[in-house]
């Protein structure tokens, strides 16, 4: 975690160093990414940058932190406005598939330094927007007049853990296989209104 004077900065100034962290850290693999480097992009001395952090380490879990923050608000401003679950999951591969060159390599940097530290923060991220996900599945049920039981609880969960599954096929197979950004769409289109179809069925609904 940073320390207590970079916390008192001024949200812009804590912003601007973020940002230059995060620059030397997309760019470059992590070993390759110094102190001086960090502190050069900032703008700070080398005595200013372990002012603010302890070390290197806290300064990539610091920029981690704040990508990791954005993340979960663009993903839960997604699910705010979608209107279904399937909007939310075609949203959220479109959100994905348009990120910019920066941040791929950023995300590719971050996977291949992955800390158990880091792993975590990403997992609760996706433990939130699945729950928000949870609450879209259950309230389709409610408005049918059907109360939410533990084994319905447990039959939205599964639901939600496939349609996760077919997003990150998805992305990963376009990835692989250099598919059309317009054709992997479509697919995961089709492979969405199959689960779907049987979502009320398949609880004898």
């Amino acid at each position: 975690m940073p320390t207590e004077h970079f916390l008192r900065l001024k949200n812009d100034r804590k912003n601007a160093i973020i940002k230059a962290a995060t620059r030397e850290f997309a760019t470059k693999d992590y070993a390759d990414v110094s102190v001086r480097d960090i502190a050069d992009q900032a703008g700070i001395s080398r005595g200013s940058f372990y002012l603010y952090f302890n070390d290197k380490e806290d300064a990539y879990l610091t920029t981690i932190n704040a990508y990791r923050q954005r993340l979960e608000q663009d993903l839960l401003n997604i699910y705010h406005k979608a209107k279904d679950v399937p909007s939310i999951v075609l949203d959220v591969f479109d959100y994905f598939t348009h990120l910019s060159a920066f941040e791929h390599s950023f995300l590719e940097k971050i996977n291949n330094n992955l800390s158990l530290e880091v792993q975590d923060a990403l997992i609760n991220t996706l433990k939130k927007f699945g729950q928000a996900i949870n609450e879209c599945l259950e309230q389709d049920l409610r408005d049918k007049g059907v109360e939410i039981t533990p084994t319905i609880s447990e039959q939205l969960s599964l639901r939600r853990d496939i349609m996760f599954s077919l997003l990150i096929s998805s992305l990963v197979e376009m990835a692989l296989t250099h598919m059309s950004l317009e054709k992997a769409r479509e697919n995961l289109q089709k492979k969405i209104d199959i689960v779907m179809s049987g979502f009320f069925t398949d609880l004898q609904i």
